[in-house]
């Protein structure tokens, strides 16, 4: 009875030694790569790859939620004044510019831990990235972000033409949100929550800029067969862009519409309208263009008249939506 109680626990003992133990990370803190010193994700999946880029995604999400909360906090900002239909969009393309520039942090993600659970297969992975690392990409980045913020301000204050002014401005801004974007980041990686010192307010800038707009005097035009109220859905855009819409003789530029629809006629029970929306900015005394843009309509109805009246309350939405963009946007073209 002994001898076979004892030969009963050698192999329970031998069968307890043989089985994996599972890893600490896998389910809580790592001892090896502590959280003051590192950044973690986990991942698992169905193969070491998928484990693996699970883990990295993790990991990345750090960096991905600091860009969506500046996203947040930049919409309720646009929500202020009066002009909150069209503020937020230097904002959001610069939100899209901050996770491209993110990425190239995260490069530095490594796969420190991998790991197959014996029972039910499935792979598990660890991505680290020090903290170090981290916060010294970050910081390089915001530095070049304000140097390069520096040399704009420095060409809206020197340039003579009030457009190069809007331009150089205009960028200056966009750098400075983005480098906000860095700022939280940084806060999140470094333990201390500090960040780099800020030299120039976005406030201050923006305000800076909507200065600089409302001195500038832009005629609404609209081309020739155009239809009759693109002058005036234009003459809206200018004014909740934050322009001057001159309805004098001498304006100091001229901005060109065209519309152009085609009749697609009944398909499936609708009637649709297909073209583009065109804008053209010109310095009316020189006749010089500044600057192009273009955008697709696609519009339907219940009759043909419906189809074009929703046509061109796309315009409508379209242009007062894009137009302060695009129009700074020539200015530093």
């Amino acid at each position: 009875m002994r001898i076979a109680y004892l030969v009963f626990l050698l192999t329970a003992l031998a069968g307890c030694a043989s089985t994996p133990k599972t890893p600490d990370w896998v389910h809580g803190a790592s001892r090896q790569y502590a959280t003051d010193q590192y950044l973690l994700g986990r991942g698992s999946g169905n193969s070491t790859e998928q484990a693996q880029e699970r883990a990295r995604a993790d990991l990345a999400k750090i960096f991905e939620v600091t860009v969506v909360a500046e996203g947040e906090d930049v919409q309720t900002y646009s929500k202020e004044g009066t002009d909150a239909n069209t503020a937020g969009q230097y904002e959001q393309r610069s939100a899209q510019r901050i996770t491209t520039r993110t990425d190239q942090i995260v490069r530095g993600i490594r796969i420190a831990e991998l790991w197959q659970d014996p029972e039910i297969k499935t792979y598990h992975g660890l991505a680290v990235l020090p903290r170090l690392q981290a916060a010294a990409s970050l910081r390089e980045e915001i530095g070049k972000l304000d140097d390069a913020s520096g040399r704009y301000i420095e060409q809206s204050r020197a340039a003579r033409d009030v457009f190069a002014q809007i331009g150089a401005a205009g960028r200056a801004l966009e750098l400075q949100v983005e480098r906000a974007g860095y700022q939280k980041s940084l806060k999140v990686v470094d333990l201390t929550g500090r960040g780099v010192e800020v030299k120039w307010s976005t406030s201050r800038l923006r305000a800076d800029l909507d200065g600089l707009l409302k001195r500038v005097r832009i005629a609404p035009r609209a081309a020739p067969e155009s239809d009759p109220e693109l002058e005036s859905l234009v003459r809206g855009a200018l004014a909740t862009a934050g322009f001057l819409a001159e309805t004098g003789d001498s304006p100091d530029y001229l901005l060109e519409a065209d519309l152009k629809l085609d009749d697609l006629g009944l398909q499936d029970g609708w009637y649709w309208q297909r073209g583009t929306v065109e804008v053209t900015l010109v310095e009316a005394p020189a006749h010089r263009v500044r600057g192009n843009k273009s955008w697709p309509i696609k519009a339907s109805g219940r009759s043909t008249s419906d189809a074009r009246r929703r046509a061109l309350q796309q315009v409508d939405a379209l242009l007062k939506k894009e137009l302060r963009d695009t129009l700074v946007g020539f200015a530093a073209d």
